[in-house]
């Protein structure tokens, strides 16, 4: 017969000796045993230390095997930009900037004028 271990499950363990050694803190407190709840509290900051270790080390993991995917599926279905598109791309970027300026010294002229029959 195979236990099979699934994330609930070690969540699941990990609150109840959580739980436990609360538990086993408390009893040492009441009785004096300051020693016992030092040794708890160490053993519980120690689990807290290395579960947060061990989640680093996994979103470290995670990241570079993202990272290696995307850059394999960025220049896998991506040519290099020819000339043209360059050339294109530049033409249509100044054309905006163009219209842009144009549109700019409509509003000032407008304005002008405005000023002008004011006053």
């Amino acid at each position: 017969m195979q236990i099979r271990v699934t994330p609930q499950k070690v969540l699941l363990a990990g609150a109840a000796l959580g739980a436990a050694a609360c538990v086993l803190a408390v009893v040492g407190a009441l009785l004096g045993w300051w020693w016992l709840v030092a040794l708890v509290t160490t053993a519980l900051l120690t689990a807290v230390l290395l579960v947060a270790l061990d989640a680093h080390n996994r979103v470290r993991a995670l990241r570079a095997t993202l990272r290696t995917e995307l850059d394999a599926q960025r220049g896998a279905g991506r040519a290099a930009p020819t000339t043209d598109d360059v050339v294109g791309t530049v033409r249509a970027l100044q054309a905006q900037y163009t219209g842009r300026l144009d549109r700019l010294q409509d509003s000032v002229d407008a304005a002008l004028r405005r000023l002008e029959d004011r006053g």
